[in-house]
C-alpha cells in the first residue's frame, strides 16, 4: 500500500477512536497496513522507484513510532528498512551518510531487543557484560538481535579504520552466532550471508578468514537454492576478490545477471539491486584483479 493511501487510513483510525483510547492503540490497529507496505517494497521490481519511495516509508514509520515508541512491529521493520536502504542505495556513493543510517537502524533494533526482553544498552556493554547479556537474550527477540547485528555490521564495514569498529568485531560475532544457532534460514539464510561477509570483508590481520567465509556463502546458496541473488553478489565481491579468484568472481556475477526476474518474487527488489551491483562489479573487474 502506498504512503498516499496509508496516511488517510491511519488518520481515519485515529479520529474514529473514542476519547479514552490511546494513540498507541491506533498505531497497533494499523500494523497490518505497515506489513503490507513492507511487503510491497520487497516485491518492487523498479529499483529507481524504490530508491525514491523508501525514505518516505521510513519517515512514516518513525512518525508512528512517536505515538508508540515500544512497538516492535514498527521498530524491527524500521531497522530493516534503514539497513537495507543504506546498503542498496547509499553506501556506494556516500559512505558517511550510510554509516549514519546504519547506526540509526541499529538504535531502533536495540530498542526492539530491549522491548522483547533483551538487555538495555546492549551495544554499549563491556565485553564480559556483553557475553552474559547475549547468552540471556530470549529466542523471541531473534529478529531484533539479527537487525542489531546487520545494521552494526554495515556500519563496521565502512569504518574499519575506527577503533570503535575494531572493538565491535568480537561483539558482532557473539551476537550473530546466537541468531545462527537459533535459525540459519532466517531472512533467506541471512546469518550465513552475514558470516560470509563478516569473514570475507576483512584481511586476516583484522580477523578475516576466507575459508570460513566460503563455507558460509556456500551454505547460504544451498539453503536458498541460489534464488536470493545478494548471496552470489556478495560472494563474488567479498570472497572471490579476497582470494583473487577471477573465474569464480565472473561465474557468480554472471549467474546474477542471467537469473530470471521472478527467481524470488517476494524479494524482487533485493534481486534487482543485486543485478545492478553485479553489473557494476563486472565492469570494474580490472580494478579488483
Amino acid at each position: 500500500m502506498t504512503t498516499r493511501i496509508l496516511i488517510p487510513v491511519l488518520t481515519g483510525l485515529l479520529l474514529g477512536l473514542p476519547a479514552c483510547s490511546t494513540e498507541n492503540m491506533a498505531v497497533r490497529m494499523a500494523s497490518p497496513l505497515v506489513e503490507g507496505q513492507v511487503r510491497s517494497i520487497h516485491e518492487e521490481p523498479d529499483v529507481e522507484l524504490a530508491d525514491r519511495a523508501i525514505p518516505a516509508g521510513i519517515k512514516m514509520l518513525e512518525g508512528l513510532l512517536v505515538s508508540d515508541p515500544d512497538n516492535s512491529e514498527i521498530l524491527v521493520p524500521l531497522a530493516e528498512g534503514l539497513c537495507n536502504y543504506a546498503f542498496s542505495f547509499v553506501e556506494d556513493d556516500d559512505p558517511a551518510r550510510a554509516s549514519r543510517l546504519y547506526l540509526r537502524g541499529r538504535r531502533h533494533a536495540a530498542r526492539a531487543l530491549e522491548v522483547a526482553g533483551g538487555p538495555a544498552g546492549y551495544t554499549d556493554l563491556g565485553m564480559e557484560a556483553f557475553k552474559t547479556a547475549s547468552a540471556g537474550v530470549p529466542q523471541a527477540a531473534m529478529p531484533a538481535l539479527y537487525w542489531v547485528g546487520r545494521c552494526w555490521a554495515g556500519w563496521l564495514m565502512l569504518n574499519l579504520d575506527d577503533l570503535e569498529a575494531l572493538a565491535a568485531i568480537s561483539k558482532l560475532e557473539i551476537a550473530m552466532t546466537r541468531v545462527l544457532e537459533w535459525n540459519e534460514n532466517y531472512d533467506y539464510a541471512g546469518p550465513h550471508l552475514f558470516f560470509g561477509a563478516f569473514y570475507g570483508s576483512r584481511p586476516k590481520l583484522l580477523g578475516g578468514d576466507p575459508e570460513r567465509s566460503k563455507t558460509h556463502f556456500d551454505q547460504a546458496l544451498s539453503l536458498t537454492g541460489g534464488r536470493f541473488l545478494m548471496t552470489q553478489m556478495l560472494y563474488a565481491k567479498l570472497y572471490a576478490v579476497r582470494v583473487q579468484d577471477k573465474k569464480l568472481f565472473e561465474k557468480l556475477l554472471n549467474e546474477v545477471e542471467q537469473a530470471p526476474a521472478d527467481a524470488l518474487p517476494e524479494r524482487r527488489l533485493a534481486n534487482e539491486v543485486a543485478k545492478v551491483k553485479a553489473r557494476a562489479l563486472l565492469e570494474d573487474a580490472d580494478v579488483y584483479f
